[in-house]
């Protein structure tokens, strides 16, 4: 657990990356912040659970988990092992639905896995996508090929989607979690 004071008039709990965060208010004593933590111990283990799902793929490659001595290490090896899976993935979409990409890049993205460019057809790909597995990857190469042809996220759109992966649904789901 970690404690940590501020200028807050109440006692705040998270749970970052498995580790307790606990902000309180300056003048809070440790046995009290103890006190609130013990009696709130349900609602601090719904928290690990949720921060366990949110990181289950850090540190992974393509769903299966690699040692890395550096954040740096771990993008250099993401960069190169997604762009080859791109390379191949691209290719094999564009000519199965027949829309094609003028460029695709790779860039660290906070919320979205991939963002498309319907006037220019450039196509960006979060490389945190590399951590998936690869049939998540294929979801987003294809999801971000269609928007080429469908601006927006309606039926047509999905329906487009399911006809060539009939289970795109059940994959965005997961690509959500």
């Amino acid at each position: 657990m970690k404690i940590t004071k501020n200028r807050i008039k109440s006692i705040i709990m998270k749970v970052e990356n498995g580790e307790l965060i606990v902000s309180a208010p300056y003048g809070t004593t440790k046995s009290y912040i103890e006190k609130v933590v013990e009696r709130n111990k349900d609602k601090i283990q719904e928290l690990k659970e949720i921060d366990k799902k949110k990181n289950r793929y850090e540190n992974h490659l393509f769903g299966k988990k690699i040692n890395v001595e550096s954040e740096k290490e771990l993008d250099k090896i993401y960069r190169s092992e997604l762009k080859s899976v791109l390379d191949e993935l691209f290719p094999k979409y564009e000519n199965l639905i027949g829309l094609y990409a003028s460029t695709v890049s790779i860039r660290k993205m906070n919320i979205r896995w991939g963002t498309c460019y319907p006037n220019t057809k450039k196509i960006i790909i979060n490389l945190r996508l590399a951590q998936r597995p690869i049939e998540e990857i294929e979801a987003v190469v294809l999801h971000e090929l269609l928007h080429l042809k469908y601006f927006y996220h309606d039926k047509k759109f999905y329906s487009e989607c399911i006809k060539y992966m009939p289970n795109y649904l059940e994959i965005e789901k997961r690509l959500k979690t």
